[in-house]
């Protein structure tokens, strides 16, 4: 099969029939190629969509003071740290779905939520200091143990939350619409139906990839992905990234 009509049956079916794409991946069916062709694809339809769309619309993006910027800017922005965060995320909700699993989860719960509210008020009372740099480091070692014990379920969780940038992608024509027609309300309701598909399909994917009932599966994603964003501000804390390119990864 060609690579554009495989790209186009796994595009059709992760629309129509994501759990069978999911099964897919997950048991090693689909191509890796598959997932980040769609990904990258996602990516540049997503550049090119902010660099037309202007940085003040809508009212709640003029904050981040972007200005005019290219559409290369916007697509090696989330190639990088947009797909990094996908990485750290996939491998946290493992690793919090590992651990709720193991039982005591009320005990556990507050002792996480107590270390992620210091280190995320260390990070911002005590910004640019050497000791964000070895927090900052010994996530990075975290994470590297986290992936590394379960490297093969990570591996294709990772490339099926890649191409969940797919749904975004599906919303697009309602957000040109509303950029358009300046409505705000409009893509505002587009963005926030993209945010709920999406939802919706990871917690399938987490069911799928790791048989988790839906409580902790929700659980394990909302945590994995408070957990990426703290790891992001640690690295802002630190001076690793821009104020723009942290406030950039609310919005892409």
């Amino acid at each position: 099969m060609g690579i554009f009509k495989e790209l186009l049956f796994f595009s059709k079916g992760l629309i129509t029939e994501p759990e069978l794409k999911f099964w897919e991946i997950f048991n090693g069916r689909t191509r890796a190629a598959a997932p980040i062709a769609v990904y990258i694809l996602c990516l540049l339809v997503n550049a090119l969509f902010m660099e037309m769309k202007p940085p003040d619309f809508p009212a709640e993006f003029a904050p981040l003071g972007l200005g005019e910027k290219s559409w290369i800017f916007y697509f090696s922005t989330e190639l990088w740290w947009g797909t990094l965060f996908a990485a750290v995320a996939s491998a946290l909700f493992l690793y919090f779905l590992r651990t709720f699993s193991a039982g005591k989860i009320f005990l556990k719960a507050p002792l996480f939520a107590g270390t992620a509210a210091a280190l995320g008020g260390a990070a911002f009372y005590a910004r640019s200091t050497p000791v964000f740099l070895l927090l900052s480091a010994g996530m990075l070692l975290f994470l590297a143990w986290v992936i590394r014990a379960q490297r093969s379920t990570w591996w294709r969780f990772f490339q099926a939350a890649l191409a969940l940038n797919l749904i975004s992608a599906a919303v697009f024509p309602l957000e040109f619409a509303a950029v358009r027609l300046r409505s705000e309300n409009l893509f505002i309701a587009a963005q926030a139906a993209a945010c709920l598909w999406s939802l919706l399909l990871l917690i399938k994917m987490a069911r799928i990839f790791t048989g988790a009932a839906v409580p902790k599966a929700i659980f394990s994603l909302g945590a994995g992905l408070l957990g990426a964003l703290l790891f992001f501000y640690m690295l802002y804390g630190a001076g690793l990234i821009s104020r723009e390119i942290y406030g950039l990864m609310f919005i892409l």
